[in-house]
């Protein structure tokens, strides 16, 4: 007990209370054998204003008001202080909070300081036709789904085969894309020395253009050497084409078909005898291109000949309930023999044309209105021809050659690009080609073709298995950020 005292005296300055907490924590060291938790100032009367619901939904909201680049500790502070305290104390002062203190609450709620990255693109991804189309199109695709081939195992080579009712053909998941790889986009995070600086060029270089078809089954679409020599009438052996736009040009609606054509469709029937392929494609205007001749109401003018394309037959529903079949060019015995009809020559066969003057186009059609009425079906010409059915049934080139092969066509919906698997295939790819490219554009065209090819079936499976998920989230009603 003196001890306790004199040490309570000599460093404290204190007497009894400071010597019998001494003497407590020594019996507490005795019988433990750990040091007594330290209680002092542990009891705060204040409560922190992170546990304040109405503090944090304030900050909350207007933190996602703001555009990300606005996301800052310091404007966070600015905003609390001129804005929350008067509106929740009443009382305005120059400085009440700090920026860690700011920096800590960002983080509480879930933000973080990090590089910006590519990621899903989220502007436009929950429109409502968006999301309209999108439930459309995942019921067709989970009613396909039933006749694919699904993968198990932790390598995902366990085949699991569709139960197939008689004569139902299974069906393969066939996706298309697009990606581009330029010549001076190399790795930017690399080792260097101290005081060593590496110059770069500012511009993306010399780039090449490659489209490419995937399924799950065999990864890219290629035939085994055995498989090209006993299909020599096939001039292909992967169904992916190089370009440079330098040399070559852009890729239009041409070429797509042209690869589909000649290099998809026959190497996939190879692949997957007696299968029908669900090819799909996202809604870029080269993918959703019509054929020269196919009945487009926009082409159209208001008046016979000009400059108008000479379009297929049409048809419609004649008062008999009967239909017939109409040319959209004049006959021989005509003296405009030849020539496009015009929308009004049209209607007027029909018997559409209205009796109130029309134009070709109006104001609303045009975009040129900001009152748009959705349900007017009789405001100009091309609205009229451009509901009829022959014109709504129009399809695109690819659709009306995938459709003639005997498989099935469907569109991505848009900003979905999570949803094909095709996309993280080019992730893979181009990470490769960073890792072992020179970078010049000669190594490139020699690189890029060996890396498409290496990237590992496995790999793929799991990109595919990716994206099936993301569109059972949104099958299930998730939307957005929810989903991922």
């Amino acid at each position: 007990m003196d001890a306790s005292n004199n040490i309570a005296q000599a460093v404290w300055n204190k007497s009894t209370y400071m010597a019998t907490c001494i003497r407590k924590w020594g019996s507490h060291f005795i019988q433990t054998g750990e040091l007594l938790v330290y209680h002092q100032g542990k009891h705060t009367k204040l409560q922190s204003l992170i546990n304040d619901e109405d503090f944090k939904n304030e900050c909350q909201v207007w933190l996602r008001q703001q555009t990300p680049e606005s996301h800052s500790s310091t404007n966070l502070k600015k905003y609390i202080e001129e804005t929350i305290f008067p509106k929740l104390t009443g009382h305005i002062k120059k400085e009440t909070i700090s920026e860690k203190t700011c920096r800590n609450y960002m983080h509480f709620w879930g933000y973080r300081y990090d590089e910006k990255k590519k990621g899903v693109y989220y502007d436009g991804h929950e429109q409502p036709d968006v999301v309209e189309y999108r439930k459309e199109w995942l019921k067709r695709m989970f009613e396909y789904k039933k006749s694919m081939k699904d993968f198990d195992g932790d390598m995902l080579d366990v085949v699991l085969e569709p139960q197939l009712n008689p004569k139902e053909k299974e069906i393969v998941q066939v996706t298309h894309d697009e990606c581009h790889f330029y010549a001076n986009d190399g790795q930017w995070k690399i080792w260097m020395k101290k005081d060593e600086d590496i110059l770069r060029s500012k511009h993306i270089g010399c780039s090449i253009m490659v489209s490419a078809f995937l399924c799950p089954c065999h990864g890219l679409l290629q035939l085994t050497d055995e498989q090209l020599q006993v299909n020599p009438h096939i001039g292909h052996k992967e169904a992916v084409v190089l370009r440079s736009i330098q040399s070559d040009g852009y890729w239009k609606s041409e070429h797509m078909l042209d690869q589909l054509v000649h290099q998809a469709i026959p190497i996939f029937e190879i692949l997957h005898p007696g299968c029908t392929g669900v090819f799909c494609f996202d809604q870029s205007t080269n993918h959703n291109a019509m054929a020269s001749n196919a009945l487009v109401a926009t082409k159209m003018n208001l008046s016979p000949g000009g400059k108008q394309p000479k379009m297929r037959d049409g048809w419609y529903i004649n008062e008999n309930g009967e239909k017939c079949i109409q040319s959209m060019i004049f006959p021989n015995n005509h003296h405009l023999k030849g020539q496009p009809k015009g929308i009004k020559q049209v209607l007027e066969e029909r018997n559409l044309w209205p009796t109130k003057e029309i134009h070709l186009t109006c104001e609303q059609c045009s975009g040129k209105c900001d009152d748009v009425n959705l349900e007017r079906v009789d405001c100009c010409a091309r609205k009229i021809i451009s509901s009829q059915p022959d014109f709504c049934e129009q399809r695109s080139i690819l659709e009306e050659a995938i459709i003639k092969a005997g498989h099935i066509f469907e569109r991505y919906p848009k900003f979905h690009c999570e949803c094909n698997f095709i996309e993280r295939f080019w992730g893979f790819a181009k990470r490769e080609t960073r890792r072992i490219c020179s970078y010049n554009f000669a190594d490139l065209m020699k690189r890029v073709p060996e890396v498409l090819i290496s990237v590992p079936i496995t790999t793929i499976r799991k990109f595919a298995r990716k994206s099936w998920r993301y569109m059972d989230a949104y099958d299930k009603g998730l939307e957005g950020r929810t989903a991922e």
